[in-house]
């Protein structure tokens, strides 16, 4: 994934950079250096956002909580 990728996809799903440092577990600075290039995107975050984007799935749709919500339907 590039960084104007990863970009976009943080947009497509409604995050801020921030936002999006929360939700995969990293700091500001590391989602910034990825969106600025200056850091390697890993595989499974890419992963990650491309199907999220791809399913229209939100952040807070991919919580523990609503995750256990769904499995007991």
């Amino acid at each position: 994934m590039t960084a104007k990728q990863y970009r976009d996809a943080i947009q497509a799903l409604g995050m801020s950079q921030t936002r999006a440092a929360q939700f995969l577990k990293v700091d500001d600075e590391t989602s910034r250096r990825r969106a600025l290039r200056q850091s390697e995107i890993p595989e499974a975050v890419a992963m990650l956002l491309r199907l999220m984007v791809r399913l229209r799935l939100k952040p807070e749709q991919l919580t523990e909580k609503e995750f256990d919500r769904i499995i007991k339907l």
